[in-house]
């Protein structure tokens, strides 16, 4: 009687930790986020995890971060409408990784190594992730929980999301640790717990009050075309007629002294037989309102489909095309990826051009910013103000950080957005369901602000995957010598 009681006692406080865990990565980590809350989600597993087998801590771990992770099943199956495999590897892969760091974790404690410990599962969660970023992109990123975290968000000028993520992950298992570990430790490791905390807001804080003055600012019109009756046009005819339509909107903006104007992702589908017509078209809507045009298009041809922002100048010349690099997956398939960069020396400083999630890929950002480039506009398209506009419209944000400039975002079905190096959105406006163009105004700073991220790139990634494999050798050093040992006793 008395182990069926602790057997149901047992199930019990699993099963309240499983689904504690889970719900608070299902609030935090999903389309629409309560960002406080992520810093305390594992917790309740950690707390449990050493009193656990490894296995077990694994198995329970992973339970619960795949529920969790059902917060984007309806994005990835319905609305982005990822195939079964690929909707189930972005459920169960961070799945994995989360359950990995809590195993190691237990094992550490198990074996009497609370200090390893507390670094074990941040350390491993940052790896992870940064191993998954070399394939798939960062937006799974702990650190991008934080992006209205503006003390916080300053890590990523030194250490890039990753230090934003090894913050968010070290506070729970810190935490744990202190509950379980021996009175005599407690207090150095909660006094260094709070050391560490107070450098990062004390550097935060510091950063967002010592904002560079910009001695050069452009102004930029920004036009928005919601996705529902102008996805393509289903002929030349419809095509041009909307490019008509859109390029009616730029001499207004002129008139308010808009310097730019600049479009979303894939305004239209413009095959070669088009192309030259949009071409003219916009040429001489540029050069008439005097200022410069960013168009996102689909042009179709003979060889492929390219992802394209053309920029036409003030003069009426195309100068420059840049084309998407990171396609999205099974959406874009038929596309060709772009290589190049495109940087733009202007009066004001030098401008850059990016496409939708482009921005979610680090490496992209830290050319530019290499180039010194002050301004990055991005054409994008996201699927709705009440689905992904303010998680993917935002996840930029993090790149002006890491890399010290002004970001300009115009997305369609989406959010117009411009903000600054510190993260801080100066304007911004939210489509309109109808269909109706939507227009803003925005003056925004073209300074780069060089930081210790685009010099150093993924230091502190690469610091955590070799104290990942020092842990690592660690532990299966001890496991070895206390089998030895049992083998000799």
């Amino acid at each position: 009687m008395d182990w069926h009681a602790n057997y149901l006692r047992r199930a019990t406080v699993i099963l309240c930790a499983v689904m504690l865990t889970a719900s608070a990565y299902f609030l935090s980590s999903g389309l629409h986020r309560i960002w406080w809350l992520v810093w305390l989600a594992p917790l309740p597993v950690l707390l449990l995890a050493p009193r656990l087998r490894v296995w077990q801590a694994f198995n329970v771990a992973l339970i619960a971060r795949a529920l969790g992770a059902l917060n984007f099943w309806h994005y990835i199956r319905d609305v982005v409408q990822f195939p079964l495999w690929l909707s189930l590897a972005t459920i169960l892969i961070p799945a994995a990784m989360f359950a990995f760091a809590v195993a190691f974790y237990c094992g550490l404690m198990r074996k009497g190594n609370p200090w390893l410990a507390i670094l074990a599962f941040p350390v491993t969660m940052v790896a992870a992730e940064y191993l998954f970023s070399l394939s798939q992109g960062t937006f799974i990123n702990t650190g991008y929980t934080q992006l209205t975290d503006l003390p916080i968000l300053q890590l990523a000028a030194i250490t890039g999301l990753w230090g934003i993520s090894f913050s968010v992950n070290l506070l729970p298992a810190g935490l744990a640790v202190l509950v379980s570990a021996p009175a005599r430790l407690r207090l150095r490791m909660a006094a260094a717990l709070a050391a560490i905390y107070a450098c990062v807001l004390f550097y935060g804080l510091l950063r967002l009050q010592t904002t560079p003055e910009s001695s050069n600012s452009v102004l930029v019109g920004l036009v928005e075309t919601h996705a529902g009756q102008n996805i393509f046009p289903p002929d030349a005819q419809a095509t041009i007629a909307l490019m008509h339509e859109y390029a009616s909107q730029v001499q207004p903006l002129a008139a308010r002294g808009a310097q730019f104007v600049v479009f979303p992702e894939m305004s239209a589908l413009i095959p070669d037989s088009t192309s030259a017509k949009v071409d003219e078209l916009f040429q001489n809507t540029a050069r008439d309102a005097h200022v410069q045009v960013l168009l996102g298009i689909l042009h179709i041809t003979d060889h492929g489909a390219y992802n394209e922002g053309r920029l036409y100048s003030a003069t009426g010349e195309i100068e420059t095309i840049y084309r998407k690099h990171h396609l999205v997956p099974t959406w874009e398939r038929r596309s060709t990826p772009g290589t190049a960069i495109s940087v733009l020396p202007q009066p004001a400083g030098r401008i850059g051009i990016e496409i939708c999630r482009d921005m979610d890929y680090p490496e992209l950002a830290r050319r530019y910013a290499k180039q010194q480039v002050g301004l990055v506009l991005v054409p994008a398209w996201d699927q709705g103000i009440g689905v992904d506009a303010a998680w993917h419209g935002h996840l930029s944000l993090m790149r002006s950080v890491e890399d010290g400039f002004t970001m300009v975002r115009d997305a369609k079905n989406g959010l117009l957005t411009a903000s600054d190096d510190r993260g801080r959105i100066l304007a911004e406006e939210s489509t309109r369901s109808d269909g109706a163009l939507v227009t803003m105004l925005a003056t925004v700073p073209v300074r780069h602000d060089s930081t210790l991220y685009q010099k150093w790139g993924d230091w502190f990634a690469w610091v955590d995957l070799v104290a990942l494999i020092a842990l690592l050798v660690f532990w299966l050093a001890n496991w070895r010598l206390q089998l030895r040992r049992l083998d000799e006793s």
